[in-house]
């Protein structure tokens, strides 16, 4: 990483980071590494935001179909359809941001 490829909140918070240590071209170099771990980290942090919240979508749908398994699906009242559907769909969005956010790419 270098300055030119920093935002103006990066730039100010290596200047904050840099005041901790004696301002060397060593110690921006350093300033550099923990800003891009600490960028990684909160990109990790979110991309496990977004596996829970897929996984809790789609034990939800799961959970709404659990006592209509084996039913034929004209059995199974349409408004519990309706929020199946909205429960997987938000499955679905979170497993694509997760996938954007990691690189992943999917068919």
């Amino acid at each position: 990483m270098k300055l030119s490829d920093c935002t103006k909140a990066d730039l100010l918070w290596i200047i904050k980071t840099m005041c901790k240590y004696d301002l060397s071209d060593r110690n921006l170099r350093l300033a550099l590494n923990d800003l891009e771990y600490a960028k990684e980290q909160e990109r990790l942090d979110r991309a496990e935001r977004l596996a829970k919240s897929a996984f809790a979508a789609s034990q939800r749908y799961a959970e709404l179909l659990k006592p209509y398994e084996g039913k034929p699906i004209l059995e199974v009242p349409l408004d519990v359809l309706k929020q199946a559907d909205a429960a997987l769909a938000a499955s679905r969005a979170a497993n694509r941001q997760w996938a954007k956010l990691m690189g992943v790419k999917m068919k």
